[in-house]
């Protein structure tokens, strides 16, 4: 059995978020199915067929071993992963969903009485999926809804509640549209709510008090919110953090740019890695920032957004199976042949422009580099591009044998 996308979730709500998120496309519905002993649902959505599974808790030890059997059973072409993280305060709100350009687990090195002393091993994402997660746009998502002059209110208030600077927010251009920022503090100063002297936000005792009752009565959280799909590492530990000082340390380590904090997105890379699964995605919405301020407000709407990011994404960079079809045979027969015998010296600058990972290049047959690199744009349906790039490189003659 071979499918496109095998998605996995940790928790019971994001397998729920999961399963809705592909009914809105449309399509068969989901059917339970097993392999062997182990669970998944199975249906086709917006042209594509998916498993969804989950374990039976959080963390890399149970994710590893479904993931492994399940990858083993259905041979997907993306093993996925949609739910919940923490995200770096500097960078993203509660709500965002990010899109792993890189997965680690950041808990794996050496500690000593000095310290700890990282030895990460990283799997990035191709390049062509990173650009997509790049310039997605959510505003058409059903998740999505943009920021009313009310909304922007209590989003302030709940930032100087916490002691956040709201002008350096990342969120703070959604809820503020240029050329508002200023009116909209004097409306709200002028109402006893906030202060604003010698620069410096403040809320006052009539604003603390609003802010709170509005928090005490939405114990739900929210339907839509005015989110951002941002691209960037995310890091994978074994314990969940409340510690609002981890964002320094893991930036200690060496990735300067961490954008997600969770449990299991390693281990779908390494899974897919190590099983030879052309690609992996993770998409995970920004629950909390891992501080104090910890809690599941947002942890429904994050598992919702996220999922409605994967599909959307799934649906765009993976084509319908007809047309990968249709591609394999798009050459005729003896010209494979002859492109990989006059690719021996010139494969690498092929394989740097096409933008192989180096830990995929490592992989290649050594001596038959050409005929891997081949394989490797087969079974991620990218040999269309083949032609354009041997132009690139200057070996029109072999295009030329492809067109």
């Amino acid at each position: 059995m071979t499918i496109d996308a095998l998605i996995i979730t940790a928790l019971p709500r994001e397998l729920e978020a999961a399963e809705a998120a592909g009914n809105r496309l449309g399509g068969t519905g989901w059917r339970p199915q097993s392999a062997g002993s182990v669970p998944y649902l199975a249906g086709e959505f917006g042209g594509l067929t998916v498993g969804l599974a989950r374990p039976v808790r959080m963390g890399s030890r149970v994710t590893g071993p479904l993931a492994t059997t399940l990858t083993d059973v259905l041979k997907p072409r993306c093993l996925a992963m949609s739910g919940v993280c923490a995200g770096n305060p500097a960078e993203c709100a509660p709500g965002d969903v990010i899109v792993a350009t890189a997965a680690y687990e950041y808990d794996e090195g050496l500690r000593t009485a000095g310290g700890f002393q990282g030895d990460h091993q990283q799997y990035p994402q191709d390049t062509r999926w990173i650009r997509a997660a790049q310039e997605f746009d959510p505003v058409e998502l059903p998740s999505y809804g943009p920021a009313t002059e009310e909304s922007a209110r209590v989003w302030l208030l709940e930032r100087l509640l916490q002691g956040q600077d709201p002008r350096v927010h990342p969120a703070r251009e959604r809820y503020f549209p240029r050329g508002t920022w200023a009116h909209r503090l004097e409306k709200w100063a002028a109402a006893g709510l906030i202060t604003f002297a010698d620069g410096v936000l403040a809320l006052t005792a009539a604003g603390g008090t609003t802010v709170r009752h509005l928090l005490a009565r939405d114990v739900d959280g929210p339907d839509r919110l005015p989110f951002a799909v941002l691209a960037g590492p995310m890091a994978s530990g074994s314990a969940v953090q409340r510690d609002e000082g981890v964002w320094s340390q893991l930036r200690s380590m060496g990735v300067r740019k961490l954008l997600g904090l969770e449990m299991e997105a390693a281990t779908i890379a390494t899974v897919a890695h190590q099983r030879h699964v052309p690609h992996w995605l993770v998409a995970k919405g920004v629950m909390d920032h891992a501080d104090l301020n910890k809690d599941d407000r947002f942890k429904e709407f994050a598992a919702r957004a996220s999922a409605d990011v994967l599909f959307t994404l799934l649906g765009e960079l993976l084509p319908a199976r007809a047309a990968v079809a249709s591609r394999g045979t798009a050459f005729p027969g003896g010209a494979k042949v002859d492109v990989l015998r006059a690719l021996i010296y010139d494969w690498h600058d092929l394989a740097d422009l096409l933008g192989v990972p180096p830990f995929d290049v490592y992989r290649f047959t050594r001596g038959d580099e050409p005929r891997s690199l081949w394989t490797w744009l087969e079974v991620r349906d990218r040999l269309g591009e083949l032609p354009g790039a041997l132009d690139e490189i200057g070996r029109t003659d072999l295009a030329d044998r492809l067109r």
